[in-house]
């Protein structure tokens, strides 16, 4: 049984990119720090869409994330992608669940989704819309 979703959770929240996941929330082990996110292995040049309406607060390179984009949702909750290899928004865009950010790397990207509300993670999958 789910919990309901917190008060003011966003709406029509999704995944970023189609792909498989790779890493859920909280996995860890040989060495790795605990995921505070979801881990999706998308197909080479995907596109990458917003999760969740907003305002993105960052668009760009990131010490060792590579690019990543963080929308704000209002309310406490910010949501953050990484993996990303070309932008198509910037800072102070508003968007929307689906809203295109750009598009994933070469190859066999790997891309990561964290939600946060007040600065904790909580797991993205149980705001996915059903």
């Amino acid at each position: 049984e789910t919990a309901a979703p917190p008060a003011n959770a966003p709406t029509q929240y999704l995944l970023p990119v189609a792909g498989r996941l790779v890493a859920g929330f909280g996995d860890g082990g040989a060495g790795r720090a605990q995921s505070r996110g979801i881990s999706i292995a998308a197909r080479g040049g995907a596109q990458v869409v917003a999760p969740g309406a907003g305002r993105v607060v960052f668009a760009g390179p990131y010490q060792s994330y590579g690019t990543i984009v963080i929308i704000e949702h209002g309310g406490g909750w910010t949501s953050l992608i990484t993996g990303l290899a070309a932008l198509d928004t910037r800072v102070g865009r508003a968007v929307l669940a689906g809203s295109p950010l750009g598009l994933a790397g070469p190859g066999r990207p790997v891309l990561t989704l964290e939600l946060r509300k007040d600065g904790s993670p909580l797991n993205p999958l149980d705001f996915l819309k059903r």
